[in-house]
């Protein structure tokens, strides 16, 4: 199974930075995974946009990843990409992108268990971990224990919790079976994301170890 650092950064849209800005600044605090969450754009703009924030995180020895799209992740040499419940299947995904991509899921109930073997995911989402003003009508907030329910399902999948996770969580969710946080407004919208994100960087490497990608 690939090593995966622990830390994910998803670009914002609302942010007063571009993707390509947010992915600079966040690489340059020590994130070695970025997604880039991009919506709203034709097909050749967010290929444009997505080759760009790939070229950045590979230009820090990053890897990165595309929402929702198998098609722009092919079509910008991205790492991969993350599949949310509305997006195609992690099946048609795998076959479009072959066996050597990184392909991620989102599990938000034990109803999207389906989702961790079909097309032989990498990685799963789970959460919301808490309520958060970055994803309009996200699913219902978990308890740790229906969080800890859904991590210990995903198994052996390593698992990355997302939904308003700050720095002062990472201890938690590991102690929920957690590998990781994904986390996006925490660096997005702070005033200062280089710094925001050499924080949550540190954090990530006292709580789960090395944030390089293997």
């Amino acid at each position: 199974m690939r090593s995966l650092p622990a830390v994910q950064f998803l670009t914002l849209d609302a942010s007063a930075r571009t993707p390509v800005e947010q992915a600079e600044l966040a690489c340059q605090g020590g994130v070695r995974w970025v997604q880039l969450r991009a919506k709203g754009l034709s097909l050749d703009a967010w290929i444009s946009l997505a080759s760009q924030v790939v070229a950045v995180a590979h230009a820090h020895g990053a890897i990165c990843t595309i929402n929702d799209s198998p098609e722009v992740a092919l079509a910008s040499a991205a790492d991969g990409v993350h599949l949310g419940k509305d997006d195609t299947s992690p099946g048609s995904a795998r076959k479009l992108l072959g066996p050597d991509k990184l392909i991620g899921v989102t599990l938000n109930s034990l109803d999207d268990l389906w989702r961790t073997t079909e097309g032989a995911p990498d990685y799963v989402g789970v959460g919301p971990f808490r309520s958060t003003l970055t994803k309009v009508g996200h699913a219902p907030v978990h308890t740790e224990a229906s969080l800890r329910e859904l991590i210990a399902a995903a198994a052996p999948l390593p698992t990355y919790v997302i939904g308003g996770v700050t720095a002062a969580d990472f201890s938690l969710l590991k102690s929920l079976g957690a590998h990781g946080a994904a986390m996006s407004g925490t660096i997005a919208r702070a005033a200062d994301p280089l710094s925001a994100a050499k924080v949550i960087v540190a954090a990530g490497q006292i709580c789960w170890g090395k944030q390089s990608p293997t």
